[in-house]
């Protein structure tokens, strides 16, 4: 070999270790932009101790300690318990996870390392989709990480299992890049089946994109009357669907008494808007108008494109039409003709029963009630376009590899700069969720090594009441401590609540307010309120915490906390998680996120400790609304009637001077009873209709005033 000769080997070389650390780095930068690298440590888990996260590392954690079956465990919504697909807890991993779980360290999380496995799985489907048509391979490069970076695809780390978008490139492979029968029927299945163990959402999906594979292949099929082939596709199709009934199995979603069903469907919808609305100004660099979407449009219908990818589709279209290159791009179009059924379902789907456009209603209409339960299982419908999406920018791109090589290098790397400048303020948004994993300090809230002795001690931990979106942090550290030691514990945040545990969780509030407490039972206050009749020697405070220890551990805490009183000119609202609702008695049901209602057509009780005995007259300020208008509501204060309140459809705010001499001690009583007589017109419905005289209270305020004594 001449030296000419060696110097283009090793140069040729030297390009070909250039490739290969291109086609390594990319995923893992992409990865380091939006994600904060200490969550690859599977030791660290006080960062996932947030939001949605806490539900899915607790329930591989409560599976790992506290199995009671193949896929269930009891220690979490206790005594019920829950599979773990239905707390979103990854079963591809939690499985096999839990086979050799002895082996692992005490606190181990899979989810930070799920998540560069997505992206690179993500970013290595894109390439081998594009690889055989780019033109060369830095244009395969820049290919895939477009490919990569669709915003939606980042948008959804709080639901760490639906990052797996690789598994709809997955599919596109399957469907475009596999010719042979026998090895694409495999593949379906193979992929299927792992989708089976990840996520329904994602499977319904793929799904779709799979009955666009079996129209391809049966229609003509049936056109050429070869029934007998007809017949053998049925049945490979048939064997191919086993795949995921059997995965949807193993990770436990048919568990006794649990549904996949839901309701809410049309809620989480995607906007017309989606594909070019950032939703949030601090989302993009700003290129593009950004207007507030529905709460649920915004944050599980969110589609948006980034103004590089919708520059990269305008600019294939217009290629398209332009030169003749580009047109080439029929015979994947031609293709793709079987998919535009399932598109066009995925579509409707996605839309749901709300058709919006930036901020305007276009039209509204009714679901058929006896299809809720089939279409609450997608109520997250906006998901459903994800499918198209992909293929808009897989399709884009494809055409632009059609034309020629100076368009190829100009095109796709200024796509890519527009979409980084873009979503740069995205992606910031996003590292800043896993940030938190720079501090391993697992207990924040709750750091005492005595809650160790009290959980120990205990046969049971019960928040009260049970709702663990109060104080998710706060609920999620106790429920570390006491599923690490194997205690169970009386709730749990599931994806799909299973209806005995849920009444059961009732059953078991009403015997907590009554005082009907068990005496080995660590019962934990979500907020600072007093004890039940009986109890209140039994009050303690831990961490800030107040609750109630097992009797046996009394002496541990001997002091009786103060129980804080309504502070006068304080606002105290009457969401879940406000201590406004220490002072609801139980004839209200459960407070939301905005405020509470009342049991429609009873009376409402409201009891407020007082810091001190008032020195004057006491102004009461009420934000109320009515179910119906006209709406005459009495107002009692210490079993006195003090006037009445005109309530109707609107929020109003209504001003009450209670005299001074009406208050004894420190409590006062408030009692809003709806005038039935005054309120209803007598008519053989009156009885039906008082159900609906439900009054719904946001906040209150108590100020001293110097009126009349």
């Amino acid at each position: 070999m001449n030296l000419s000769e060696r110097v283009d080997t090793l140069l040729g070389d030297k390009k070909e270790l250039a490739k290969q650390i291109a086609l390594v780095a990319a995923p893992i930068l992409i990865f380091l932009w939006f994600f904060h690298p200490a969550v690859l440590d599977p030791t660290n888990v006080s960062w996932l101790f947030q939001k949605d996260w806490g539900q899915h590392v607790l329930g591989w954690h409560a599976f790992r300690y506290g199995a009671d079956g193949f896929n269930h465990q009891n220690l979490l919504a206790h005594p019920t318990g829950l599979s773990v697909i239905y707390t979103d807890s990854n079963p591809l991993f939690a499985l096999p996870l839990k086979l050799i779980s002895p082996l692992l360290p005490a606190n181990f999380q899979y989810i930070g390392p799920w998540f560069l496995f997505c992206i690179c799985a993500h970013f290595c489907l894109a390439y081998r989709l594009l690889e055989r048509h780019a033109p060369s391979f830095w244009a395969a490069l820049v290919g895939a990480i477009l490919l990569t970076l669709v915003p939606t695809l980042f948008n959804r780390i709080m639901h760490d299992t639906l990052v797996a978008q690789f598994l709809i490139l997955w599919a596109f492979y399957i469907y475009f890049e596999i010719t042979e029968p026998r090895r694409k029927a495999i593949h379906w299945a193979i992929m299927l089946g792992v989708t089976g163990f990840i996520h329904p959402y994602i499977l319904i999906m793929v799904l779709a994109l799979w009955g666009g594979e079996q129209l391809r292949r049966v229609w003509p099929q049936l056109m050429a009357r070869e029934f007998v082939q007809v017949a053998r596709t049925v049945g490979v199709a048939i064997l191919t669907l086993l795949a995921p009934i059997i995965t949807l199995g193993l990770s436990g979603a048919y568990a006794p008494g649990q549904s996949a069903g839901s309701f809410g469907y049309g809620f989480y919808s995607m906007g017309l808007d989606a594909l070019f609305n950032p939703a949030r100004k601090d989302f993009t660099f700003g290129g593009l108008v950004s207007v507030p979407q529905d709460a649920g449009q915004a944050m599980e219908g969110f589609m948006y494109m980034g103004a590089g990818l919708l520059f990269l589709i305008v600019a294939a279209i217009v290629l398209y039409y332009r030169s003749e290159g580009a047109r080439t791009i029929r015979d994947t179009l031609s293709k793709s003709v079987w998919l535009i059924g399932p598109f066009v379902v995925l579509f409707i789907i996605a839309l749901s029963s709300k058709v919006q456009f930036y901020d305007i209603e276009l039209f509204k209409y009714p679901t058929p009630k006896a299809l809720d339960g089939v279409l609450g299982i997608m109520r997250a419908s906006g998901r459903m376009f994800w499918p198209m999406a992909y293929f808009m920018v897989l399709l884009a791109i494809l055409t632009v590899y059609r034309t020629k090589l100076k368009t190829v290098a100009i095109i796709l790397p200024l796509a890519l700069v527009i979409q980084v400048i873009d979503i740069a303020p995205f992606a910031k948004s996003v590292h800043s969720e896993t940030a938190m994993a720079a501090n391993r300090t697992v207990y924040q809230k709750v750091p005492s090594k005595l809650w160790d002795d009290l959980i120990t001690n205990s046969d049971l931990v019960s928040f009260q009441p049970a709702n663990a979106h109060i104080n998710k942090r706060l609920f999620y550290e106790l429920t570390w401590r006491s599923v690490s030691h194997a205690v169970p514990v009386n709730t749990m945040y599931a994806a799909r609540p299973h209806p005995r545990q849920t009444q059961l969780e009732r059953i078991a509030h009403a015997n907590f307010v009554e005082g009907k407490l068990d005496p080995d039972t660590l019962y934990v206050f979500f907020n600072k309120c007093q004890a039940p009749a009986g109890a209140q020697n039994r009050l303690r405070e831990l961490d800030g915490v107040f609750i109630l220890p097992p009797v046996k551990m009394l002496d541990k805490l001997p002091q009786t906390p103060q129980v804080p009183g309504i502070e006068y000119g304080e606002d105290y609202n009457f969401t879940w998680n406000a201590l406004g609702s220490c002072f609801l008695e139980d004839n209200w049901l459960s407070p939301d996120s905005k405020g509470v209602w009342s049991r429609a057509g009873q009376p409402a009780e409201l009891n407020l400790p007082l810091m001190d005995q008032p020195r004057h007259d006491i102004s009461l300020s009420l934000s109320l609304l009515s179910f119906l208008s006209g709406n005459k509501t009495k107002v009692y204060v210490n079993d006195r009637l003090l006037t009445h309140l005109d309530l109707t459809t609107q929020i109003t705010d209504h001003e009450i001077v209670i005299p001074r001499r009406w208050i004894k001690g420190k409590s006062l009583n408030i009692r809003l009873e709806p005038d039935l007589e005054a309120s209803l017109k007598p008519s053989p419905k009156a009885s039906a209709s008082a159900r609906k005289l439900g009054i719904r209270l946001y906040d209150l305020r108590l100020s001293e005033t110097k009126g009349l004594k």
